[in-house]
């Protein structure tokens, strides 16, 4: 998985970091996993929080790769508050 990390608590904040929840859907923009994890301009990757923070540095909240193009504009996000595994399960 990939480790956000998460040592600066303001850039945290500032990019809604602190508010990821197990579960929640997110896209990577410029991340190719095709054959490992890799920066690829233009490439996104749609995963899964797997972990939460931590204050250990090289370590945050993980995301497990659920999908990944290196096309970016094949795979086109949406902001969705509620983009969580339990909603989709459980019927949020």
């Amino acid at each position: 998985d990939y480790d956000i990390m998460t040592g600066d608590l303001d850039a945290l904040k500032e990019h809604g970091l602190d508010k990821l929840r197990f579960g929640d859907i997110v896209l990577l923009h410029d991340c190719d996993n095709k054959f490992g994890r890799q920066y690829k301009k233009g490439a996104c990757t749609l995963g899964v929080i797997v972990h939460s923070n931590c204050v250990v540095s090289g370590h945050g909240p993980g995301v497990t790769t659920l999908l990944s193009c290196s096309k970016g504009e094949l795979l086109v996000g949406r902001h969705d508050p509620n983009a969580n595994l339990a909603d989709y399960f459980l019927g949020g």
